[in-house]
């Protein structure tokens, strides 16, 4: 079956250095992303198909949800 889709991946700047510097707070800021992540990708009609560490990878049917829930991030 083909499915014309728009791919996001999103990733957390600077989250490796935060690690090293205070793990409880990377730990807090990744947990904060993970919430918006949720609720944005909803909003906009998108499904989260992976987590990656402190990434994910995202799926919309239309391009302009990707891209609308991208700035709304």
């Amino acid at each position: 079956m083909r499915q014309l889709a728009a791919i996001m991946f999103s990733d957390m700047f600077g989250f490796t250095a935060l690690v090293q510097q205070n793990e409880q707070l990377a730990t807090g800021k990744r947990i904060r992303f993970k919430d918006v992540l949720e609720a944005s990708v909803s909003a906009f009609n998108g499904k989260i198909l992976q987590y990656y560490g402190d990434g994910a990878l995202s799926i919309f049917n239309s391009a302009i949800d990707g891209v609308n829930c991208a700035v709304e991030i």
